[in-house]
This record gives C-alpha cells, sequence and structure tokens, in this order.
C-alpha cells in the first residue's frame, strides 16, 4: 500500500474557519524533486549551542558593533546590561531598568579623537551611556529646602540662588559677585534654573544672570529636585580633582572634588522635558534619539552632535509628513528611517552644522510600524507594520509575509498590548 505523506511548508492556522493549527518546527521546507513525488522535503534545522548564561533573564537585548568596544556583546538580561567577549565570560555594568518589560534599543559611537566610545541605551525610560574613559563627576544632594543666598561653587565659578533680580549688581562669576540664579518657587525650580545657568540653556535674564557665560570646564548631565551631577568636559584623568564647594544649610557636594574621570562609567543622559527615550540609532556620528511620544511632541526627535554625550534641548526637528507618533528610529543606507504609528519617513546628515538634519523628499511609506520591529539586514529594511504584515524596504515597499504568519504576530501583538 502507497501512502501520500504531505509536507507542510510552514505554520497552518485559521481561527475564522475553526481549523486545527499544524505547526512545523526546527525544519525548513524546500523542493526537491528527487525525493518524493510532492516535490517538497523538510531539511533538519541545525541544533543550536548554549554560548553563555548572562544574568537571570529575560534576555532583552543582545547587541555588538564590529570595531567598537573590542567587538565585545553586550545583553540586556532582566533589568540589568552586562558586557561579555568571545570567551563568554560576561561582567555586570549596572542596573538600567525597574522592569523586565519593553524594547530596549541600543546604538555605538566610535571614538572621535580624544573623545571615547560610547553606548547609548534607551528601554522607554533613562537614557543611559556607556563607556570605557568616563567623565569626572560630581554630585550635589539636596536634603531640605534652597534658601536665599545659598553659593555653590563648581571649579573656579561661583552660582548664588536669590530671590530678588538675577542682575542685581555686577554677577560675573567670581566669589565675590557670583553668577545670580532664580530660586523659584520649589526646589525643582531652583535646581533646574542652576542647570541652566551652567549649560546656558533655558531662559538667560530670567533664570539667572544675563551676564552669564557657559561654564568652561563642566557641564550640568542631569538634575532633579533633589540632586545635581557635573561632569568634565575633558574625558578621562584630567577633569580629576576640580573643585566643589557650597554654602548651605540643605545642599552638600557628596565629595569636595570631582572624580571617576578615566574610569568606566554608565550614567544618565538629560532628555529636554524630562522624557523617557524609546529608540536611538547612530549616523554619520550623530545620536538620533526619539523621546516618548506624547501629545505635545508626537513626532519629535532629538540629535546628540559627534564627541558629545548630551543633548542640547534645541537640537530637535519633528517627522513633517503625518502628525503620527515615532515608534523607531533606524539606520538604512545614508538615512535614518523614523518608523512611525502609520507612515514611514527618511532623514539624512546634511554636514551643515546649523541644519545638521534634514526629511529626504520624495521617499514616503504610507506604512507604519510596530515598536521595535524594524531591523536592517543587508541591503534590505524589514519592519511589521501596524497591522502584522511583515515587509521589506529595498527600492519599494513589499509585503513578504503570509495570511498564517500575520495572524501569529497579530496575536503577539495583542499579548505585548496586555503586558503593558
Amino acid at each position: 500500500m502507497v501512502m501520500s505523506v504531505t509536507f507542510f511548508p510552514s505554520l497552518a492556522a485559521r481561527q475564522v474557519a475553526a481549523e486545527p493549527v499544524i505547526t512545523l518546527k526546527n525544519r525548513y521546507a524546500e523542493k526537491n524533486p528527487r525525493l518524493n513525488d510532492t516535490d517538497v522535503s523538510l531539511i533538519s534545522r541545525p541544533r543550536l549551542k548554549k554560548f553563555a548564561e548572562v544574568g537571570t533573564g529575560h534576555i532583552r537585548k543582545v547587541f555588538s558593533t564590529p570595531g567598537v568596544f573590542a567587538d565585545d556583546l553586550f545583553v540586556v538580561s532582566g533589568t540589568d546590561l552586562y558586557r561579555g567577549g568571545t570567551d563568554g565570560v560576561f561582567t555586570l555594568i549596572g542596573t538600567i531598568s525597574t522592569t523586565i518589560t519593553g524594547d530596549v534599543s541600543m546604538c555605538a559611537v566610535a571614538p572621535i579623537g580624544t573623545t571615547p566610545a560610547f553606548l547609548y541605551i534607551a528601554e522607554g525610560g533613562v537614557l543611559w551611556v556607556y563607556t570605557e574613559d568616563g567623565q569626572a563627576m560630581g554630585h550635589l544632594d539636596v536634603t531640605g529646602a534652597i534658601a536665599d543666598n545659598d553659593t555653590v561653587q563648581i571649579d573656579t565659578v561661583y552660582y548664588k540662588w536669590t530671590t530678588g533680580s538675577v542682575d542685581t549688581g555686577t554677577p560675573n562669576g567670581t566669589s565675590g559677585t557670583p553668577y545670580l540664579v532664580a530660586k523659584g518657587s520649589s526646589n525643582g525650580e531652583a535646581m533646574t534654573n542652576l542647570y541652566n545657568a551652567i549649560n546656558l540653556t533655558g531662559n538667560k535674564g530670567v533664570d539667572y544672570s544675563t551676564t552669564t557665560v557657559v561654564h568652561p570646564t563642566m557641564y550640568a548631565g542631569s538634575v532633579s529636585s533633589t540632586d545635581l551631577y557635573v561632569y568634565a568636559i575633558d574625558y578621562g584623568i584630567s577633569g580629576n580633582g576640580k573643585s566643589l564647594t557650597e554654602t548651605s544649610a540643605n545642599a552638600t557636594w557628596t565629595a569636595a572634588t570631582t572624580a571617576g574621570g578615566g574610569l568606566d562609567q554608565i550614567r544618565q543622559v538629560m532628555v529636554p522635558d524630562d522624557s523617557g527615550a524609546i529608540s536611538v540609532a547612530q549616523i554619520n556620528s550623530y545620536v538620533i534619539v526619539v523621546p516618548v511620544q506624547t501629545e505635545s511632541i508626537n513626532g519629535r526627535f532629538f540629535w546628540i552632535n559627534p564627541g558629545e554625550a548630551k543633548i542640547d534641548p534645541t537640537d530637535f526637528a519633528t517627522a513633517e509628513r503625518s502628525p503620527d507618533g515615532i515608534n523607531q528610529v533606524i539606520v538604512f543606507g545614508e538615512m535614518f528611517w523614523l518608523m512611525g504609528q502609520n507612515t514611514t519617513e527618511p532623514w539624512i546628515t546634511t554636514g551643515d552644522l546649523t541644519t545638521p538634519v534634514e526629511r529626504f523628499k520624495g521617499i514616503l511609506y504610507d506604512r507604519g510600524a510596530w515598536a521595535g520591529t524594524a531591523v536592517q539586514v543587508k541591503d534590505k529594511l524589514i519592519t511589521i507594520d501596524e497591522d502584522g504584515g511583515a515587509w521589506v524596504i529595498s527600492g519599494g515597499a513589499q509585503r513578504i509575509s503570509t495570511p498564517e504568519v500575520e495572524e501569529k504576530i497579530r496575536r503577539a501583538i495583542q499579548r505585548a498590548a496586555l503586558l503593558t
């Protein structure tokens, strides 16, 4: 008796027809007329071998960039970031998250002159940067109310909070006539105004003295109502040992001088308006940062200039074609692509310091992307749209998914939505 064995080249599932699910696991379907009458054979998938165990899981991201950080592998396991080499030994860098859900995005920037390589990590909350040759740091810790005339020294520059006019007298940043910083009505306002004075952001003449100039050796990296972190502009050990003093009952530097320069370092990068960061990408040494999208900043993204590890609040642009929010940024070819909820548009770097990025005219796809699904594979960009369809972009957009695959993707999307 001769029996015909039917080979299924893919998952077979049709919920709408109440048909049973027929699975295909660990096999490739391949046409081969020499083996059977159906012209199809199943080729066994090679068995995988465990390389290493990293943390306690879940493994949320595995990332490496050839030529940077000795080609090492960075792994986000659960809430922790690890680094490991080809020997399979992984070292904990630090905790970067409070939850184990959500996509993790990473990008690396190669060294530029004396500026070291950077690894940026975005996972929906804090934007992190890691480097092997860190900047010296100082931490101002506030435990109570900031008072009128409280003074802070950072290296050679002095700042003083005031409840009066920030332009009283002749403030010049010296110990006798410090720059004046508006105390405001809360510690949050007072600290933010000091942050702006150091970086020369915010409103000069309102937040701080009109005569203020940007700090020559330090910058403020992050701020809250209770903490201010300052970093040396120069990387390495040269930033260590800069004086930090204060005259305040409730604000204290945790050390008398800056320290930590030249060591491995992971730290927060302040995103304007204290937004979280959901996606990062590197192109031509610029780092594109997509903040958590809200109604007021839908479609907005920031960029970090080459050789820097901070965001200037004025360095932003907005996706132009459609008001939908951005889910992801990915570099493909000479462009960075903003994968929106309903549309996709490419941007380029211009080489013009005044307008370093602009939208590439003439290309737009009226298809969005499910967050975190876009990936470059050689000369193609593959993504999952908002309906669960898989598309490849290479000179045009082509659907590559089948109905059974799309149904499985949609179920995964629905489960992910329930977890967030």
